[in-house]
């Protein structure tokens, strides 16, 4: 049976564009790939959802007569297609069903893309050209695109922190590669340090942590606050001198010596290659030992996405992520932190509940070498401020000097606050409501 290679692309693109990796890997692997082809009327149509891109590839996948049985197609997926391939996935497969077996991601966008959110004029010449705009945008994938979204946070407790894992060995045999420059003439309108021209670094990578906390009314941490590694092993690399395009070998990429060399292993590599030893992995050495250094010599963020609620199940919509040192008069500390660590700030346009903080992981390391932390803090400021009987239901305002929020011991920080990858903040609030708010009277 010949060799299956599928080639999904992304958002306001085509399966023309993908033309030379499609040559490349017959060159390679003796058969042309088998394309998917969403149109770009799908991508853009504004009604057009997730579900309903998974339901069309599920009916795609069976009408090319591509296999359903565990583990004997290969994907290549390009930026937003990543999202489409997991949805698909995990909708209609279990970990040990799916059929996918090596799943290679390039430039993905897993945790969304600032361009999501620009609007159409932005856009339109950003993809078309100045003085070009396009009509409909696909207003329903750009919701899921756009950082701190929920159904890329759902879609990664799906698959990144579910009872089982879906990737590693015997499972998929995931790869991500993504560039670190962005591109040249009027598309560097897009660019960003720590991205692409169209997705961070950060945003990229699968690998991902969640940190899920109850804060009391005092906005400490209650005890049983969990720190989790995302499940599964998943390849990573940044490829040096890579843009969005070029990593898929468009914009007279490649650029690197090593993106074929890459992509190319990461369609060959089998279960040993993902036999985890220790904090590692064959393949992922593979990798590193590639080109040692790239992830320091790479602009170093991390993408935060909160997502606050309280204990009445009630979605906080206005509040303030607060980090800061809990022993301090002065406050610089936390002036240099939200002026230099805080590049970039989102919250989610729909529900504000969710919102993705863009942090300088080399500027937090500078910052915290020049004053003297043994631990980082963090809590929440939230609205509205508990104040009866004027402002009868909210939240205790307290301030970063009297909150000891949950306490990150400085040697523990990186755990926490890590370069090129995403951490999932749960936070759940505790909401004070005061007793005249409903009250019986004699008659």
């Amino acid at each position: 049976m010949p060799r299956s290679i599928v080639i999904v692309h992304g958002w306001s693109d085509d399966s023309k564009s993908f033309r030379r990796l499609a040559e490349q890997l017959e060159a390679w692997f003796g058969s042309a790939p088998t394309q998917i082809r969403l149109a770009d009327w799908i991508s853009l149509q504004d009604d057009v959802t997730y579900a309903d891109l998974a339901a069309a590839l599920d009916r795609a996948w069976t009408a090319q007569g591509l296999s359903r049985a565990p583990r004997t197609v290969d994907v290549v997926v390009h930026s937003t297609g990543a999202l489409v391939l997991r949805d698909w996935l995990t909708r209609h497969f279990d970990p040990a069903s799916a059929p996918v077996k090596r799943f290679l991601m390039l430039a993905p966008a897993n945790f969304g893309s600032p361009l999501a959110h620009k609007g159409r004029s932005f856009i339109g010449r950003v993809l078309k050209g100045w003085n070009r705009f396009v009509g409909q945008t696909g207003t329903q994938v750009l919701k899921g695109l756009e950082l701190g979204s929920p159904y890329s946070w759902q879609l990664a407790e799906r698959d990144l922190f579910g009872a089982e894992a879906w990737y590693g060995a015997g499972r998929l045999l995931a790869t991500v590669l993504v560039g670190n420059v962005g591109y040249s003439g009027v598309e560097a309108i897009a660019n960003e340090a720590g991205g692409d021209g169209t997705v961070r670094i950060a945003t990229a990578n699968l690998n991902a942590c969640r940190l899920s906390l109850e804060l009391d009314v005092r906005q400490r941490a209650r005890p049983g606050w969990r720190l989790e590694e995302s499940r599964g092993e998943i390849a990573f690399a940044i490829v040096d001198g890579e843009n969005h395009a070029s990593v898929a070998l468009k914009d007279r990429g490649p650029k690197n010596p090593h993106t074929l060399e890459l992509i190319r292993a990461a369609l060959e590599v089998e279960d040993a290659d993902y036999r985890s030893s220790g904090a590692s992995f064959p393949w992922q050495r593979r990798i590193d030992q590639l080109d040692p250094g790239i992830e320091r010599r790479s602009p170093r963020y991390l993408n935060l996405v909160s997502h606050v609620c309280d204990d009445l199940d009630q979605e906080v919509r206005d509040y303030f992520i607060q980090f800061f040192r809990k022993l301090n008069s002065d406050r610089r500390f936390e002036q240099r932190f939200y002026e230099q660590v805080i590049a970039d700030v989102h919250p989610y346009e729909d529900n504000p509940a969710y919102r993705s903080l863009y942090l300088s992981i080399e500027s937090l390391d500078d910052l915290l070498a020049g004053f003297a932390v043994d631990t980082l803090s963090l809590s929440v400021s939230a609205q509205p401020p508990f104040d009866p009987p004027r402002q009868p239901v909210g939240y205790t305002a307290v301030g970063p000097g009297d909150s000891e929020g949950l306490a990150i011991p400085l040697a523990q920080v990186p755990r926490f606050l890590a370069a090129h990858r995403t951490l999932l903040l749960r936070i759940r609030l505790t909401r004070l409501v005061d007793s005249g708010v409903f009250v019986f009277r004699n008659p």
